[in-house]
């Protein structure tokens, strides 16, 4: 009896562990894939770490929690999409775009965002470091609480950006388009090492 109950929880546990596409999105999961039109699909909760999304017309759709890690969303179309909570780690994001798009608390750990567009995006808690910023376009965003330690954010658009309480320590920020005195006290930041303004 107990082998029996041990052979039952060793296939179980494995399957209780796993985290597959939840039923109701897992025909537009298959439609993103085949695709890669998905404007306004729900694929919260999806497993697409890996996957090849360049290009991808992703509007509106809700990524909450989602798993891209390693994924190629080259050029995508992520406007005004939900990625609350979604892991991003070392994924591909170069020019994508992410105009008013939600990633609180997004993990985005080594990931290239090169070129990307994030203005008036919601950032808060996102976790930046090690990522590529270089020339990304993050007017207007709210970057507050981010944390940008070892990012890359050489020549980013920063104008009108919320930077409260984010840590830009060991980040690269030489070009950024910033007035110098906005980021003083900001967590990380040598204000005298900044170069002048342009």
């Amino acid at each position: 009896m107990k082998l029996k109950l041990l052979w039952i929880a060793g296939i179980l546990l494995p399957l209780s562990l796993a985290h597959p596409v939840k039923a109701e999105n897992s025909t537009q999961v298959q439609k993103l894939l085949a695709t890669k039109q998905c404007p306004g699909c729900d694929l919260s909760g999806a497993n697409l770490k890996g996957a090849d999304l360049g290009n991808a017309d992703l509007r509106g759709a809700n990524l909450k929690k989602a798993n891209l890690e390693n994924a190629n969303l080259f050029n995508a179309n992520l406007s005004n999409a939900s990625l609350e909570s979604a892991k991003l780690v070392n994924a591909n994001l170069f020019n994508a775009i992410l105009l008013g798009a939600n990633l609180i608390n997004a993990e985005l750990n080594g990931s290239n965002l090169s070129t990307a567009n994030l203005q008036k995006a919601n950032l808060s808690k996102v976790d930046f470091s090690d990522a590529n910023l270089g020339l990304t376009d993050l007017t207007a965003a709210n970057l507050s609480n981010a944390n940008f330690s070892n990012a890359n954010l050489m020549d980013a658009k920063l104008q009108g950006a919320n930077l409260a309480s984010a840590n830009f320590r060991g980040a690269n920020l030489s070009g950024t388009s910033i007035e110098k005195d906005l980021l003083l006290g900001i967590n990380g930041i040598n204000v005298r090492s900044l170069p002048h303004k342009r």
